[in-house]
């Protein structure tokens, strides 16, 4: 009887050693998988800010390029200033733009226009969601009328944008100027700033900056009078 007793006692201290065992095996796990866990979230986070920044490289980079090519695409005919006016000018952080340009098949939207490369665009900043601001691209027919224009086929080319600015070289002052009163002219140089990023939900991004200075034709063409309207199948 002592001996059966005593055969039965080490049992019991053995299988409680297993218990413990399993107990400290399980903390020890729990406390690997939410090592594991918050490494990986870490990680995530870390990738999802790195595809946000180069989304907004990206979008960056192509609104510039975008801009640079159609101010580089700017006509005008003297024949028919009204229909080639250039407008441009800045009120607060945030500039307006139109003018007609000749546009290549690859620029945005030209596949809404069926081969009609002459016209008129118009850059400004509206509202975006989430209290955002965004760069809006929008074009029509050079002789469509301006609430045409203003109403369809718009482009986001960047959001969050913290500051849309336009300066103007005027020969006459010899100087850059935030507003563009010759209307009835090309200017020779235009100076672009863009600043993304300071308008988001959070506020915390800093605005990234780029500025780019762009030569249009030096001279818009004379034209004839008697062409009229007309002039515009010149540029094509």
């Amino acid at each position: 009887m002592r001996d059966l007793l005593h055969q039965r006692g080490p049992r019991r201290n053995r299988a409680a050693f297993t218990i413990i065992e399993m107990l400290v095996a399980m903390i020890i796990f729990g406390m690997v998988i939410s090592s594991v866990y918050s490494t990986w979230r870490i990680l995530m986070q870390s990738n999802a800010s790195a595809l946000q920044l180069a989304a907004r490289a990206q979008r960056k980079r192509l609104a510039v390029q975008t801009i640079e090519e159609a101010l580089s695409s700017a006509v005008f005919f003297a024949a028919n200033a009204t229909n080639y006016s250039f407008l441009g000018g800045s009120a607060g952080p945030f500039a307006e733009l139109s003018f007609v340009a000749h546009l290549g098949s690859s620029f945005p939207g030209s596949g809404r226009f069926e081969g009609e490369k002459v016209r008129r665009l118009w850059f400004s900043v509206e509202p975006g969601p989430g209290g955002t601001a965004d760069l809006v691209m929008r074009q029509n027919s050079m002789l469509a009328p301006m609430d045409d224009l203003l109403v369809g086929f718009p482009i986001v080319l960047a959001r969050d944008i913290h500051a849309f600015q336009l300066e103007f070289w005027d020969p006459q002052q010899q100087m850059f100027d935030i507003e563009w009163l010759q209307t009835n002219q090309l200017p020779a140089l235009v100076r672009l700033s863009l600043a993304l990023g300071a308008n988001t939900p959070s506020g915390t991004a800093p605005p990234d900056l780029v500025s780019r200075l762009v030569r249009l034709p030096a001279v818009g063409v004379a034209g004839d009078a008697q062409l009229g309207v007309g002039a515009a199948a010149m540029a094509q």
